[in-house]
């Protein structure tokens, strides 16, 4: 005999709530890393500020020096110390702010899976590492990586357009990479007053370029960072509503 639906109704299936831990455990925050990778850009855009001070400095001793015979020594000891000194220490800024940089880009790309499974990611964690040093891929692999985890955190609905400052990062990140070199191999080959005018000015604008990188890059680190969290968030308040 059948109990009676009426007076014995059958309990019907109720949400609950996934258990924080679901989502808390494999899911790890950027948050520490990207405060650390802010402030190291921080450090790493002064220094591209003392370096085009410094070598708008040398250029304008190089440019009294036009049409000179022969370069003193002491002259180019004093036009150039300081910009060396600066680009040095702007180098071992940069090298201790790629480490931070790319730990917290490792963990924003494992992330990226935890937080939207159903999203294909291009790259692989592997990636995320290798992909700044590997020539030629370096030059888009990064960012697809970039890409990737941004849409991977974004709320439904959000329009693509909030994409656009990576486009702007990753721009200013290569241009400034192409104007680098540039300058290097100036500097190198520059033998006259007239190609250190030149020299000096190129590095000038290869910081300038560098420092507005490493500001994009600092927005890019904050907003990534935020947006992970938040998407972590709602996972975890997220009820789950089991198959029956």
């Amino acid at each position: 005999m059948y109990p009676d639906p009426l007076t014995n109704p059958q309990p019907q299936p109720q949400p609950w709530q996934a258990p924080p831990m679901a989502w808390s455990a494999p899911y790890r925050s950027p948050r520490a890393l990207g405060i650390t990778a802010s402030v190291l850009l921080g450090v790493v855009a002064l220094f591209d500020v003392l370096d085009a001070a410094a070598a708008l400095a040398a250029r304008g001793q190089y440019q009294e020096l036009v049409g000179e015979p022969a370069l003193s020594g002491d002259v180019v000891v004093n036009a150039e110390l300081v910009s060396v000194v600066t680009g040095m220490l702007g180098m071992a800024a940069m090298l201790a702010t790629g480490v931070v940089f790319i730990c917290w880009f490792l963990r924003v790309r494992k992330n990226a899976e935890l937080l939207a499974p159903q999203l294909r990611q291009r790259r692989s964690p592997g990636w995320a590492g290798w992909g700044w040093f590997v020539p030629v891929v370096s030059i888009w692999f990064p960012f697809q990586i970039a890409q990737d985890s941004w849409r991977a955190a974004a709320p439904e609905g959000t329009p693509k357009a909030s994409e656009k400052l990576l486009g702007f990062w990753w721009a200013a990140w290569l241009l400034s990479l192409t104007v680098g070199r540039v300058d290097g191999q100036l500097y190198v080959k520059a033998e006259t007053a007239e190609a250190y005018v030149t020299s000096f000015g190129v590095t000038a604008v290869s910081d300038g370029l560098e420092l507005v990188a490493a500001v994009l890059a600092i927005l890019v680190v904050r907003r990534l960072t935020a947006r992970q969290d938040a998407a972590a968030a709602r996972l975890a308040a997220a009820p789950y509503w089991p198959q029956v």
